[in-house]
């Protein structure tokens, strides 16, 4: 069974640049055959001499591309495939440059005929796999894509052989020959990434070789061999890493069956480990784990879990919708009060907000160097610089620990916080820091990532802050309850730490030196409150979070 979508025409222009730009690039992988065989002036001059029909191939795929793209909606089915074929041009143009990067390697011009006969053939076998780019708008590019794949993984073994070979014409210790090699190498990686390309043109950019066959397993488990489903990427995340959704056929009321998601082996484990928990506790609110895939933790891993109904608190909040936000608060109040009662242990939490902070500065910094300035003198005070603050707050930090852990979220964003309003049921989503800790580091982190949220909107501010101070009573209520007297100038702490470390996701200046501004007069506020102070400290809410 392949996986394949309802397919559409595809744009004339596009298909036709595409199979003269595949054929021109063939002709260029031919030149270089016979250059390595019989390196002269005259073949490399040709190799050269074709690089300007190449470009501007290429070009013309990307302007009738563009062309399309203008009449077509962004993330639309038609949408997705010209940005797949266009990355497929680029490939082959890409592929064609590297032929003629040959003709630049000082000293092939001047061995002997055939010294490297054994290497053209090598690229021999790369401009046949090349025939597997076709472009057929009545039928699917799977299998193309799957085959040339699987050439490509068969030509990396080749060269690997072929460079081990001591008793070889060329001999691989041999500088120049490490130099044709290097560059084989990388025309058999572009022929894998063209085997990307044509799995992409297929199914949109989620698809790729390396998670085809999980992906196919996973429909396996949903439905029959003949069904028709698709493939939809749902975000684009920091890492690069690919979250998609399964479904019972492409179109926007199809039926998600289940969500695919990928990222580096370690965070795959993490989340199974989180999920684990979460079903332990509460397993009403985490999705269930249908299959995972994880071969060394040291590369990438993926999974196929549950699909939860629902939407995010932050796709609530964009779109105004503030009375369901409020019903989903009310929710969340009661949920989280029944996890943190069942997950209750008398082992003091330890959350080390000043040790997490100083581990994400160097990247802070990086992204705003002059947001948190060194030591200042005004008027004859001194103000201590942002690091000497760290410092300070990370030695009060057990004396106002929480005398108690509960299960937390780790991650608790507005992103990660699905909402089911048909069920009133709440859902928690992307679980991989999931620990028993200080429940003020959630709380902290919902609160913060609601106000960093890109609305200006003085009513919609206002609408914010009242989640935030919801949200702020419902948590003191419970520290109340639970004898936490330290509640307040923890939170303080909690939110310095989540207010400094946004800043490196904030592209405005501006709204990023806000968030650090409050970073530092939380964290200079607790400096100067003595052991006396800690419990009466009340933190200024309004101050905070106003604008």
């Amino acid at each position: 069974m392949f996986l394949h979508r309802v397919r559409r025409p595809i744009n004339a222009s596009i298909l036709e640049h595409l199979y003269f730009l595949r054929f021109e690039v063939e002709n260029h992988c031919e030149l270089v055959e016979v250059y390595l065989t019989r390196p002269n002036e005259a073949t490399a001059q040709r190799l050269i001499n074709r690089k300007g029909y190449r470009k501007t191939l290429q070009e013309k795929v990307e302007l009738a591309g563009a062309m399309g793209s203008q009449r077509g909606q962004i993330g639309s089915r038609g949408f997705q495939q010209s940005k797949a074929l266009e990355r497929l041009a680029r490939l082959l143009d890409q592929l064609g440059q590297a032929c003629c990067e040959f003709t630049q390697i000082e000293g092939l011009k001047g061995t002997p005929e055939k010294q490297f006969e054994s290497d053209a053939k090598l690229i021999r076998r790369i401009r046949k796999s090349l025939a597997l780019v076709m472009i057929n708008p009545a039928d699917a590019n799977t299998r193309q894509g799957l085959k040339l794949g699987r050439r490509a993984s068969k030509l990396t073994v080749g060269l690997q052989e072929k460079s081990s070979q001591k008793d070889s014409a060329s001999a691989p210790d041999n500088p120049l020959t490490q130099v044709v090699h290097f560059q084989i190498g990388r025309m058999i990686h572009l022929l894998a990434e063209i085997a990307d390309a044509l799995l992409a043109a297929n199914f949109g950019p989620a698809v790729r070789l390396q998670n085809y066959k999980q992906l196919k397993n996973a429909a396996h488990a949903f439905t029959t061999d003949n069904a028709t489903f698709g493939v939809e990427r749902l975000a684009l995340t920091r890492s690069g890493s690919t979250i998609a959704a399964l479904k019972a056929e492409y179109g926007t009321s199809s039926e998600v069956m289940a969500v695919y998601k990928e990222g580096q082996a370690h965070k795959v484990l993490e989340e199974i480990s989180g999920v684990d928990q979460w079903k332990k506790v509460y397993p009403k609110v985490a999705p269930s784990v249908i299959s995972h895939h994880v071969e060394h933790e040291d590369e990438m891993g993926s999974m196929v879990i549950e699909h939860l109904p629902g939407r995010t608190l932050e796709s609530l909040l964009l779109n105004s919708q503030w009375d369901s936000a409020s019903l989903l608060l009310a929710r969340l109040n009661k949920t989280l009060r029944k996890i943190w009662k069942s997950s209750w242990t008398r082992e003091r939490a330890e959350p080390g907000y000043m040790r997490q902070l100083s581990q994400r500065m160097p990247e802070t910094r990086q992204t705003h160097p002059t947001l948190f300035n060194d030591e200042q003198t005004l008027c004859g005070l001194t103000r201590p610089d942002f690091t000497q603050l760290i410092d300070q707050v990370e030695s009060l930090e057990k004396q106002v620990a929480p005398p108690f852990c509960v299960l937390i979220h780790g991650d608790f964003n507005v992103d990660n916080l699905l909402y089911d309003e048909l069920q009133d049921r709440i859902y928690f989503i992307d679980l991989h820091r999931a620990s028993y800790s200080d429940y003020v580091q959630d709380i902290s982190v919902l609160m913060v990532s609601i106000y960093r949220l890109p609305i200006m909107d003085s009513n919609a501010r206002a609408e914010m802050m009242s989640l935030i101070k919801q949200l702020y009573q419902f948590a003191r209520r419970f520290a109340k309850a639970n004898e936490d007297r330290f509640f307040d100038v923890r939170l303080a702490i909690a939110l310095a730490r989540s207010f400094a470390t946004s800043t490196r996701f904030i592209y405005d200046k501006g709204f990023a030196k806000k968030l650090a501004f409050r970073a530092a007069y939380l964290l200079e506020a607790v400096t100067l409150l003595n052991s006396e102070k800690l419990e009466r400290y009340k933190l200024p809410l309004e101050e905070i979070f106003s604008d």
